[in-house]
């Protein structure tokens, strides 16, 4: 009878084995595989024949403005493409796919977008914004002219793209009066418009305050304000029409370097760079920018190397650089200096939660510092007092450092700000192992794993419930 019990017992646990990887998705069992995974059952009123309802064009219109506004541009032009298909003879969530692409740096899908448009209604405005703002990201600057200008209709993104390309063609005067329209306060221009264009304004009005300035000169304050404006392109044109003129231009080749950087163009933007601060190697931004350079072209080195300087010469603001170099020690695995690093930024910017995370996972997990931690996650929740996050990461800190009373606390507290938080159920689950307690941790992970839903703290909830399972085996 004893030895029957013993291998039903063995039966009973290698079925709860199998089962719990089946569940985490660590095998398949083909009679279960046509089954959901949990079923929850919900009463519901009897209703005849019910079918999912078919989402309106203006659904659609909103849903995707939604997700515009939140900065989701790829979940955005799915959304504006449904509300195409359900009216193809509306132009506006054309208009939205359009301006998104130029948003993403597609210009090539937006000027054939805009060319489709145009065949529709050959008089659409917006579609030849669009068309003219594609060629000048394809650096087709004749073309974005010829197009551009053709637009009558003195709306202020009209004005404002017309003034640009006429100042990057040398048009200095007309690109005055059409800036000059694009601000007009009876034009109602965007806060956006409007502040693009002040710089370029801006850009001509230090120029003539030179008496005798150079043509040279302005090319170079009108590519700074494009840089500015997100304009790379037209910029590191105007800026070689300059350099093939004079090299010894320093300032010329800072912008360039900029120019580049914001093209991801990193090894042209160290050349630029690395010759501007041949010229002069001590000013600050110069050193800024090379270090960003560098860290885009893969020489962390290099990189630590002249942000340290550019910080020593008192580059502005200060926060920018400190916030890269945590990064850049981060990753060359200078666990010490980034922690160090990270608490310069904390310590000019407490406001950003971001902050925290890395410095206190670098202090549990690569230094062994759990005091350290909590420090700082006592900081993040004085500043955080109604973000979860911030009573996750306390929590989270305490566990490591064996409080496993408070820890509990301030991990319960996150939930009650957000019940399907992964985070805090992972940190539980770790608590409950430490404490020896190992069903009441496969139950924190198991819950980690169903609201982590593929996150990377579902998938770290899976592997250590998994471990803990096979320590049953053993």
């Amino acid at each position: 009878m004893r030895r029957i019990l013993t291998v039903l017992n063995i039966i009973l646990l290698i079925t709860l084995v199998v089962l719990s990887l089946y569940v985490f998705d660590v095998i398949d069992i083909n009679f279960l595989k046509d089954r959901p995974e949990e079923t929850i059952l919900v009463e519901v009123p009897d209703t005849p024949d019910k079918v999912e309802r078919r989402k309106s064009y203006e659904e659609y219109m909103q849903k995707g403005d939604t997700f515009k506004t939140s900065g989701f541009y790829a979940l955005a032009i799915d959304s504006y493409t449904n509300a195409s298909e359900e009216e193809p003879d509306r132009i506006e969530p054309l208009v939205e796919i359009g301006e998104l692409q130029i948003l993403e740096g597609n210009y090539e899908g937006a000027k054939n977008l805009a060319t489709k448009i145009l065949q529709k209604n050959e008089t659409n405005t917006d579609a030849k914004v669009i068309l003219g703002r594609a060629n000048i990201g394809l650096e087709q600057f004749t073309e974005a002219k010829t197009i551009l200008d053709s637009i009558t209709i003195d709306y202020p993104d009209v004005l404002y793209y017309q003034g640009m390309i006429a100042l990057y063609f040398g048009e200095y005067e007309r690109a005055r009066g059409l800036l000059n329209g694009a601000i007009d306060p009876e034009k109602n221009p965007s806060l956006d418009i409007k502040a693009k264009t002040q710089r370029m304004i801006n850009a001509m009005n230090e120029f003539d305050a030179y008496q005798a300035g150079l043509h040279e000169h302005l090319k170079v304050l009108v590519a700074r304000a494009m840089v500015q404006n997100e304009q790379p392109q037209m910029a590191k044109e105007l800026l070689w029409q300059v350099l093939k003129e004079d090299r010894t231009y320093r300032d010329a080749w800072i912008v360039l370097g900029y120019s580049y950087l914001q093209l991801n163009s990193y090894q042209d933007a160290v050349d630029a760079l690395e010759e501007a601060a041949r010229q002069d190697p001590d000013k600050p931004e110069t050193l800024f920018y090379l270090g960003l350079a560098y860290a885009g072209n893969n020489q962390l080195e290099d990189a630590i190397k002249s942000l340290e300087l550019a910080l020593k010469l008192n580059y502005e603001p200060k926060i920018h650089v400190e916030q890269k170099l945590a990064e850049l020690y981060f990753q060359v695995e200078d666990y010490e200096k980034a922690s160090e690093k990270y608490e310069e930024v904390i310590s000019m910017n407490a406001s950003d939660l971001d902050y925290f995370v890395r410095p206190i996972w670098v202090y549990i997990d690569k230094v062994s510092n759990p005091a350290k931690a909590v420090e700082l996650a006592e900081i993040a929740s004085i500043n955080h007092p109604d973000n979860p996050m911030a009573f996750n990461l306390l929590g989270w800190a305490q566990i490591s450092n064996n409080d496993f009373i408070n820890g509990k606390k301030n991990l319960q507290k996150a939930l009650t700000f957000d019940h399907a938080f992964d985070a805090p159920y992972l940190n539980l689950g770790t608590m409950y192992e430490l404490q020896g307690d190992d069903s009441r941790a496969r139950e924190m992970y198991k819950k980690a794993y169903e609201l982590g839903d593929g996150s990377a703290v579902g998938k770290l909830a899976a592997e250590r419930y998994n471990e803990l399972l096979a320590n049953i085996l053993n």
